[in-house]
């Protein structure tokens, strides 16, 4: 057999094998409720506002960040295996050159955050991919804009893309707060919603003043001072978990008519926390994957009230599960202040050295928690237990000569003590489950 004949036989092999994958992938996409087909770039283009191009000349380009494709979007699923028999000849004169050792030009993409869409080379992109390769080359440009695109983002998605990309240019949030830009709903009528939520604190808020504000203050004040002081809460009681497949800004929705709802009701603001947790109580899925904290015990309230943290912060709380390590944190705060001593060479007040404790040393502790939901993994302790449980090993390794800060020792000891496996397992049987009501619903 000579050589191109050999050739010609790999790459007839090499289709077959890539349109029975895709076959495959086809029936696991749909039993794994993931994304099956390509995105087209045309219309996820029409659906965002585009601040900017930027060519960013030749780029080593991951394979699994290009997800779609400016006119080929259907002849390729989303790993880019061919669909259709109409691709053959030319995947297989793209193969046979990579057999060949002929050197293709480079493929041209269009960039929009981390992820790519094919301008130029989509056989070429099916064949790297076929061939098992994690990189290639590419030209590429970069369009910029507010709403930050996933990897899995999905057909269905597409659809929510221009509510949350014209929400984001209405309030200029994605400029004047970059953390906004995450702001995302699963129902694209709730960004109508949040300008609603931001006309209705402007009003009150030129009550206030006696003069009305301007919108970039009323969006300001809006985000500063009731909608992350929510979302803070969400993540930091890990009551996410109680609402699979939703947003924090879905549950911010939802907990805000909840405590206008509470207000009317029991004559009083219940406050941010206190809203979000009797909404949890009272509505959340899978509450045992959940560890809502309880009402504050005696000890707490004596610690609290030891501490003054619930004068000099507002709504506070330290929640622990046994009432016996209220005892261990009062050392944490008198140790600190012994060293904050130590290094401002000078005696430090007892209220000093509690706000700089909680500020400098307890608070970076818990947000590291709820910014990696940690407590998800740790079903049966709350952020209290987690403060010190990580707190205890950061002091181990520290001992031992790491140079470690707080966010990372959260993320090592979520890492080597977390149960990870039962989440992911959790997560399998909830989409089985969903098939599942699906399959009955059609029948």
């Amino acid at each position: 057999m000579g050589y191109n004949q050999w050739i010609d036989q790999q790459v007839d092999s090499d289709f077959q094998k890539a349109r029975f994958s895709a076959f495959l992938n086809a029936i696991k996409a749909r039993l794994r409720d993931e994304p099956q087909t390509l995105l087209p770039f045309e219309e996820v283009r029409a659906r965002l506002n585009i601040r900017s191009q930027t060519d960013r000349g030749m780029q080593i380009v991951p394979l699994a960040s290009i997800i779609g494709s400016e006119g080929r979007y259907s002849d390729f699923d989303r790993q880019f295996l061919p669909r259709h028999e109409v691709t053959k000849a030319r995947w297989k004169n793209v193969d046979r050159a990579h057999y060949s050792d002929v050197l293709l030009p480079p493929i041209e993409l269009y960039q929009i955050g981390e992820v790519y869409f094919v301008r130029d080379g989509n056989h070429r992109v099916s064949v790297a991919r076929q061939q098992g390769q994690d990189f290639i080359d590419a030209h590429v440009i970069e369009l910029l804009s507010d709403v930050p695109i996933k990897p899995s983002m999905t057909q269905n998605e597409l659809n929510q893309l221009e509510e949350r990309s014209d929400f984001l240019e209405w309030t200029n949030l994605a400029q004047l707060r970059p953390e906004a830009q995450f702001i995302e709903l699963t129902k694209p009528s709730g960004y109508l919603d949040l300008i609603r939520h931001i006309n209705g604190h402007r009003y009150f808020k030129s009550l206030e003043l006696g003069e009305d504000p301007s919108s970039e203050e009323a969006i300001l004040s809006w985000y500063d001072n009731i909608y992350k002081p929510l979302i803070d809460e969400i993540y930091a009681t890990g009551i996410l978990a109680a609402f699979p497949e939703r947003t924090a800004t879905d549950l911010y929705l939802w907990i805000m008519d909840h405590r206008h709802y509470l207000t009317q009701t029991e004559g009083i603001d219940p406050g941010p926390k206190t809203a979000a947790i009797d909404y949890t109580r009272h509505y959340g899925e899978r509450k045992n994957r959940v560890k809502l904290p309880d009402p504050p015990s005696a000890v707490e309230i004596e610690f609290l009230h030891w501490s003054k943290l619930n004068l000099l912060r507002q709504d506070v709380r330290v929640p622990l599960s046994n009432d016996n390590d209220y005892a261990r944190i009062k050392l944490h705060v008198i140790d600190h202040q012994y060293f904050m001593g130590k290094d401002l060479d000078r005696e430090v007040t007892f209220e000093e050295a509690v706000q700089s404790w909680y500020d400098t040393v307890y608070r970076p502790v818990t947000q590291a928690i709820a910014q990696q939901h940690i407590g998800e993994m740790f079903p049966k302790h709350t952020i209290g237990d987690l403060y010190l449980l990580i707190t205890d090993y950061l002091h181990m390794l520290r001992g031992q000569g790491v140079e470690i800060q707080p966010v990372q020792a959260a993320r090592e000891y979520a890492e080597r003590f977390g149960s990870e496996r039962s989440a992911f397992l959790t997560g399998v049987l909830h989409r089985a489950r969903r098939l599942m009501k699906r399959a009955f619903a059609t029948t």
